[in-house]
């Protein structure tokens, strides 16, 4: 399991979120799944979020997020077996989720949002670099 307080490969004005935790996947997959978090809590101002991610192979779909037992608190996870394009854009879809949680602002189940959002912020990731 990798645990990180957000230490390196940040820029010094990107805030950092309270914890993160990576299970599974390989170190490459847990490495990009890294910075992506980082990304998108800083993106969303996720301050105040506890993430535990688990990498895992495709069972029933490709990602899902559930809030945790304490508050900012979520479960999230990531098929690690598909594209790297489609594994960052689901993890940026899962973070959408978290977002709209800690806002308390979505319509219907928010997935309409998580799926306008996935693939224009994991295009971002890279022109800026973080991938």
């Amino acid at each position: 399991m990798r645990q990180s307080k957000f230490h390196r490969d940040i820029p010094n004005n990107m805030k950092i979120i309270s914890a993160l935790s990576i299970k599974g996947g390989t170190k490459l997959q847990q490495e990009i799944a890294e910075k992506v978090v980082k990304w998108c809590c800083n993106h969303f101002q996720l301050d105040d979020a506890v993430i535990r991610l688990h990498l895992r192979a495709y069972e029933d779909c490709w990602g899902y997020c559930v809030e945790g037992n304490t508050k900012h608190s979520y479960n999230i996870m990531i098929a690690h077996d598909q594209s790297v394009r489609d594994f960052v854009a689901t993890i940026v879809h899962e973070l959408v989720h978290v977002m709209q949680w800690e806002t308390e602002e979505w319509v219907g189940d928010g997935e309409s949002e998580c799926n306008r959002m996935q693939y224009m912020l994991t295009d971002e990731l890279w022109k800026k670099g973080v991938l």
